[in-house]
């Protein structure tokens, strides 16, 4: 069985293949609609399968569809989990766990974003709390959404962003880092927890709570060189950083450091507030993210999506180029792209899977 039929096309699709492939070995399939309907009148779910026993104090979790759109790429790997039968590994002492589409909308509509525009990796935050400042986008936001969309104005306005963070002594990168005070422009935290954050959150209390050790891979795309992956952690403590280290050795690389391809720290992930939930547990988490297209062409397709839903037509023959701009930049048809990133979450997975059984 070729590796190209893990991998799905549209958000039901890739949904009905994942609930197929684990109809026959789940312990548990655990659905949430979402209260939105999908681009095609299609219903949304976030859809948990568990294998193994609910007992086990062991729990390896693989997640797919953090940023909507990149979905297509982990779902695929969770499908060819299935299908090469890896899930079956579970026992009483380790379970898998396969969370299916976690931000159902932004995968149905090929947007990185949720149905607020919220970036869901920036959404993770206590927002009785004051929020992160990111004082450029006072400046750079209405550069990075300009109010027209053309050849011409994107050419004047990349180069008006690079030139002000030239003159001001920025990184690209600090644009990346989240930011809470325009709504319009990428990397938006929100202002409250977003529905798919109160559903992870609810995973979490419900299923996860007083394990010994919990596992996650949470998959996604957009960075690095095409087909290639690196898996990223966050700071932690002394000891879940050496348990990481022995389980996945060098190609695990701290997040914001200089050989990441993330050489920014994020706020408000996802992995970030597992761990602070979980911290009874030992939790051993890392984002792998694998490579498409070059960053500036996924940075173009970020802005003209922004753009799109801000200023322009979402159902005009534009807004059909920018959504196929948005597949491109966060995933690949090509067979060779698809099958090497499944041999490098496989054995990321496996290496993980005996970490666990190991403690």
């Amino acid at each position: 069985m070729g590796f190209h039929t893990y991998f799905a096309n549209s958000y039901l699709e890739a949904r009905q293949n994942f609930l197929i492939s684990c109809l026959d070995d789940a312990t548990l399939i655990k659905s949430w609609q979402h209260p939105l309907r999908g681009m095609t009148g299609e219903k949304l779910y976030v859809d948990l399968a568990w294998f193994g026993s609910l007992a086990a104090q062991k729990v390896l979790i693989l997640l797919s569809a953090t940023h909507g759109v990149e979905g297509f790429s982990g779902s695929g790997i969770q499908v060819g989990s299935l299908k090469t039968n890896w899930h079956k590994q579970a026992d009483n002492d380790v379970a898998i766990v396969m969370i299916h589409g976690l931000n159902p909308w932004g995968m149905s509509y090929c947007r990185r974003v949720n149905e607020d525009g919220v970036d869901l990796n920036r959404n993770f935050l206590d927002f009785k709390q004051p929020l992160p400042k990111n004082n450029i986008y006072y400046d750079l936001a209405d550069i990075i959404v300009p109010s027209e969309w053309t050849v011409e104005t994107q050419r004047q306005t990349l180069q008006q962003l690079f030139e002000y963070l030239y003159s001001h002594e920025f990184s690209a990168e600090a644009i990346a880092q989240g930011q809470y005070s325009h709504w319009y422009a990428p990397f938006y935290g929100g202002e409250v927890p977003a529905w798919s954050n109160r559903i992870f959150q609810r995973i979490v209390a419900q299923y996860l709570q007083d394990k010994q050790a919990v596992g996650l891979l949470d998959y996604h795309t957009g960075l690095g060189q095409y087909g290639t992956g690196q898996l990223m952690g966050i700071d932690s403590d002394l000891h879940t950083t050496n348990l990481a280290a022995m389980i996945w050795g060098d190609k695990l690389v701290m997040t914001g450091s200089a050989n990441s391809v993330a050489v920014y720290k994020p706020h408000g992930t996802l992995i970030a507030a597992l761990q602070n939930n979980l911290d009874r547990s030992i939790c051993l988490a890392a984002a792998y993210e694998f490579g498409t297209i070059p960053e500036t062409e996924v940075f173009d397709a970020l802005r003209a999506d922004r753009w799109l839903y801000y200023h322009g037509d979402v159902n005009s023959t534009q807004a059909r180029i920018i959504r196929q701009g948005m597949i491109d930049a966060f995933y690949s048809h090509d067979p060779d792209w698809q099958e090497s990133i499944c041999h490098l979450a496989f054995t990321a997975q496996a290496e993980l899977l005996a970490g666990l059984k190991s403690l």
